[in-house]
C-alpha cells in the first residue's frame, strides 16, 4: 500500500494509516460484523479488510481520493474534518458529473464509506443506484466460450487450467479458492460429493486431512456438487495428490464468475420448485427473519427462496438477492 508514498501529503498519509490498521486477514468477516453490529455499529460491516482484493481494490480509490483532495482541498489533513465538511461527497459527485457506471460510483463510496467509518449514504444519499438488469460481469461468457476454451487447453496440453476449470463448474468456486483448492478439499460418500473449505486458517474449520483454503472473509463453506459429477470428479482428482494444488494459475481468459454462474443456474434448477408449487403463505427464514418463499426480484419474476438460500450458501454469500442479481441472469434469457 503506497498511498502516501505516490500523493505526499497529510492527508494521504492518513489515509494510508486507517487502511493499514484495519487488514484483517483470516479473520472472519461475518462473525466481526455481527460483533460490531451488536456493539452498535450503524454500519453493515465488520469495519475490517479481509480479502486482498478489497484491500487493493479500497487501496487504488482511496489514493484516487487523496489525489483528487491534494488538487481541491490541499489544506485538509484529517479524514474527519474532510467527511465533517463533505469533502466525500463533493468527490463521489464530481465523479457522477464525469459519467461513471453506477456499479463504479457504488464501488468508490464503499470505498469511502470505509475509509470515514459511515454508511454509504452518509457520504451521498443520492447516488444513481445500480438495477440487476444494468450489470455487466460476465454476461458475454457463454456455455459455448466455456466449451470452447476447455477444448483448446485439452488440446494444447494445458490440462491442470482444463481440470480447474471443469471443478470450477462442478464446485461453483472463486478464483482465488480455485488456486488454492487440492483434492483434500473434496469429500465422497457414496454418489454424493462436497468440496469443503476451510476459510482461514483456523483448526476447528479444518477437517482431517485438508489443507488451509482462504476465502473470501475467512467464511468456512461447505459446497454441493451434483451427483451427475460424482464419477467425473472422482477421476480428475485421481490425477493428483491429496495435498497437490491442482491449478496455482488460472490464466486471464478464464473467466471464473461466469463458471460461478453456470454452477449457480444448475443448482438451482435442480432444486427450485415450480412457483406455483409454492405455497403463497409459505416463509422462510432468511438471515434470521421470516420471508415469503416465493422472491420477486425487481422485474417480476419469481424465484423459490428456499432453493436460492440453497444456492447462495454454496456460493459464500448470505442473500437471495446477491444470487438472483450476480448469478442467475442466464436463467433469464
Amino acid at each position: 500500500m503506497k498511498i502516501y508514498d505516490e500523493v505526499g501529503t497529510p492527508f494521504a498519509k492518513a489515509c494510508q494509516d486507517k487502511l493499514s490498521s484495519s487488514i484483517a486477514k483470516g479473520v472472519s468477516k461475518h462473525k466481526a460484523r455481527e460483533e460490531k453490529i451488536r456493539a452498535g455499529s450503524k454500519r453493515k460491516s465488520s469495519g475490517m479488510l479481509h480479502a486482498d482484493r478489497t484491500i487493493d481494490d479500497y487501496a487504488d480509490k482511496v489514493k484516487r481520493y487523496a489525489q483528487w483532495m491534494a488538487e481541491v482541498h490541499p489544506d485538509c489533513r484529517k479524514l474527519v474534518v474532510a467527511h465533517k465538511r463533505h469533502y466525500d461527497r463533493e468527490y463521489i459527485q464530481a465523479q457522477i458529473d464525469k459519467g461513471l457506471k453506477a456499479a463504479t460510483i457504488k464501488a468508490y463510496t464503499a470505498a469511502l464509506a470505509f475509509l470515514h467509518s459511515c454508511t454509504m449514504n452518509e457520504v451521498h444519499a443520492n447516488r444513481p443506484m445500480v438495477r440487476t438488469q444494468d450489470a455487466t460481469r460476465s454476461r458475454s461468457y457463454s456455455v459455448a466460450t466455456y466449451n470452447n476454451q476447455l477444448r483448446y487447453r485439452r488440446n494444447h496440453g494445458e490440462d491442470r487450467v482444463a481440470d480447474i476449470m471443469q471443478i470450477c463448474r462442478m464446485a461453483g468456486l472463486r478464483e482465488d479458492e480455485a488456486e488454492q483448492v487440492r483434492p483434500s478439499a473434496f469429500h465422497f460418500e457414496g454418489e454424493k460429493a462436497v468440496c469443503h473449505l476451510s476459510g482461514n486458517n483456523n483448526s476447528k474449520n479444518i477437517g482431517q486431512g485438508e489443507q488451509t483454503v482462504w476465502a473470501k472473509g475467512g467464511r468456512t463453506r461447505t459446497i454441493e456438487i451434483l451427483p451427475k459429477y460424482t464419477g467425473q470428479l472422482r477421476e480428475i482428482l485421481s490425477s493428483y495428490q491429496p495435498d497437490e494444488k491442482i491449478c496455482s494459475k488460472i490464466p486471464d481468459r478464464i473467466d471464473v464468475h461466469g463458471i460461478r454462474s453456470m454452477y449457480a443456474c444448475e443448482l438451482y434448477q435442480a432444486y427450485a420448485r415450480p412457483v406455483e408449487e409454492i405455497p403463497v403463505k409459505e416463509r422462510t427464514v432468511e438471515n434470521g427473519k421470516s420471508r415469503p418463499s416465493r422472491y420477486r426480484d425487481a422485474q417480476g419474476i419469481v424465484w423459490d427462496r428456499r432453493a436460492l438460500l440453497r444456492v447462495s450458501a454454496s456460493l459464500g454469500h448470505s442473500r437471495s438477492s446477491v444470487v438472483v442479481a450476480s448469478y442467475l441472469w442466464r436463467l433469464r434469457e
